[in-house]
């Protein structure tokens, strides 16, 4: 999770994301392994492919997969230029 939105200097709650003027925070208590300056292409790969020496920060957490596991991958974005599928 990059945390764009929550500590976005245009949010004027920061750390806290709404998705209505009276809704609760769908941000508070979700479990984040990497954000920030870890969401990186080298540790995402690193977690897929369960290469937990090769994780710079964050949890350290990686898939423990073996041989014949199916990892499903979903990926959504406006397809901005320098988005994830530029990695």
């Amino acid at each position: 999770m990059y945390d764009d939105i929550a500590l976005d200097d245009l949010n004027a709650r920061k750390g806290i994301i709404i998705h209505h003027p009276y809704g609760q925070d769908a941000y508070k208590g979700v479990p984040k392994d990497y954000t920030g300056r870890h969401v990186t292409k080298e540790n995402f790969l690193a977690v897929l492919r369960g290469e937990r020496k090769d994780v710079k920060g964050g949890s350290g957490k990686v898939l423990a997969s073996k041989a014949y596991d199916r990892v499903f991958l979903y990926n959504s974005s406006h397809g901005e230029l320098g988005g994830f599928h530029d990695a």
